[in-house]
């Protein structure tokens, strides 16, 4: 398994972002959309997905408002 590969769909990447919004750092798969906290070891599992997290905090569940991070 390649360090960004999704351990929960075992299919998707996971990459980080930043949000927008709130400035919180984030990683996130892209195909099945769990998420995990920035500094979270990806090998636990996920208890959240974005659309969950954004809507939490009030957000739109848009991608726009989200940073890919490098």
């Amino acid at each position: 398994m390649e360090s960004n590969e999704c351990t929960e769909c075992d299919y998707g990447t996971v990459a980080r972002y930043r949000v927008t919004a709130t400035q919180e750092i984030v990683q996130f798969c892209d195909e099945c959309e769990a998420l995990w906290d920035a500094e979270e070891d990806r090998t636990s599992p996920s208890v959240t997905t974005i659309e969950q997290f954004l809507t939490v905090r009030g957000l739109p569940l848009l991608r726009s408002g989200l940073v890919p991070l490098v």
